[in-house]
């Protein structure tokens, strides 16, 4: 599918704010309510959009510690490894990585001490050989683009 200017504008808008009026977006864009209504169907039919969703504020949604973590698996133990941290309910996003580069997690725990319960749990697994981790001291950024 060809994202055009006007589908860029859209998803932009979108991304910042999922239930902001397709009227207001019409209205910025200088185009009619109708427009933007087909293209956001045609963006979610062609799956550019895969879901809306919301975002929560890591402090007040009670998970004020973010922390980044690299599982190394064992050798030919590397889908076991992916199939655990899909279950654990502190990793927000995790990723196989390429090369020696283990599977990568962003946690979000309450506190520190959540913190080292969640690492001493996957210390424990036997599918696991090492772990680093580095907890974020103040977000820079965040973007859903």
């Amino acid at each position: 599918m060809d994202l055009d200017q006007v589908n860029k504008k859209i998803i932009d808008m979108l991304s910042k704010d999922a239930r902001r009026p397709y009227r207001e977006i019409a209205d910025e864009l200088g185009v009619t309510e109708s427009t933007v209504r087909k293209r956001v169907n045609k963006l979610v039919e062609e799956k550019v959009i895969e879901r809306f969703t919301l975002a929560l504020n890591p402090e007040k949604s009670g998970r004020s510690v973010t922390a980044y973590v690299t599982a190394y698996p064992q050798n030919q133990r590397e889908r076991e490894v992916e199939e655990l941290v899909k279950e654990l309910p502190e990793v927000v996003e995790a990723y196989a990585m390429s090369g020696k580069c283990g599977v990568n997690m962003k946690v979000e725990v309450k506190d520190l001490t959540s913190l080292n319960r969640f690492l001493e749990k996957l210390q424990n697994e036997p599918a696991i050989t090492a772990l680093e981790s580095c907890i974020a001291l103040k977000e820079l950024k965040r973007s859903m683009m």
